[in-house]
């Protein structure tokens, strides 16, 4: 008798293994872990699209920038030459005054340029920055769900080898043989595999047993492991 109660504490111990596999996969902190670990991926994301736009924004500003500087520079040398008394034709001063009002009027439209594209890379460089605050503080966050995953899980585990070393101390009292049984019974039956004779039934087959087998387990001396001919399950009688 003490064999088969050891053999329904190892049955017992395998489905609290299981139950705590089980909840090990699905910890709460796992799925918390799992949130936090795509909401930074996101912030990442939207960091990385505003850095393709504010690349472009800045371009634009020096590209423009650099245009003012050429205007800025002609109109200097342009200004020397008009004031340096090398030119002497009156048509040639005029054509250089022309010449300067139509790059002044250029200068003003580039500057212009300049101060929109600036207007619109602000914004964009202050969502920039505050998506890196929040980056931060979602790697802080994401860090804090791993620890706090690994102390759930620790926990978790420690109750899987408590749980397992409780089997194999019932399970030194079982019969190599009818733990042979039981593993093989227990792959398709898993928590039900071993089950009492109820006295005119297997209590786990959902089918009554025919007349002739309950008969033949009824006649078996307790302690007597028989084998369910409805269901495979191993019954205790």
């Amino acid at each position: 008798m003490r064999a088969m109660e050891a053999l329904f504490m190892v049955q017992d111990e395998d489905t609290i293994v299981r139950q705590l596999l089980h909840r090990h996969a699905n910890l709460t902190e796992r799925l918390t872990l799992v949130e936090a670990v795509a909401a930074r991926a996101a912030t990442a994301a939207q960091v990385e699209e505003q850095k393709v736009d504010h690349l472009d924004l800045f371009r634009r500003q020096r590209r423009y920038e650099g245009e003012v500087a050429a205007v800025e520079s002609r109109l200097g040398e342009l200004d020397t030459l008009l004031y340096g008394g090398t030119v002497t034709s009156p048509k040639e001063a005029v054509a250089i005054q022309t010449e300067m009002g139509h790059l002044r009027q250029r200068l003003d439209s580039l500057e212009g340029t300049v101060l929109e594209v600036m207007e619109e890379l602000e914004p964009v460089e202050r969502l920039v920055a505050e998506l890196n605050a929040r980056g931060v503080a979602e790697a802080t966050a994401v860090e804090e769900c791993r620890r706090e995953l690994l102390a759930a899980e620790a926990v978790v585990d420690a109750e899987v080898d408590e749980a397992r070393e409780r089997r194999r101390s019932a399970a030194s009292e079982v019969s190599k043989d009818v733990l042979t049984r039981y593993d093989r019974a227990a792959t398709n039956l898993g928590a039900s595999a071993v089950v009492r004779f109820s006295g005119s039934d297997c209590t786990g087959c959902p089918y009554s047993m025919p007349a002739v087998e309950v008969d033949r387990v009824r006649s078996l001396p307790e302690g007597t492991l028989a084998e369910c001919t409805e269901c495979g399950r191993i019954v205790a009688r």
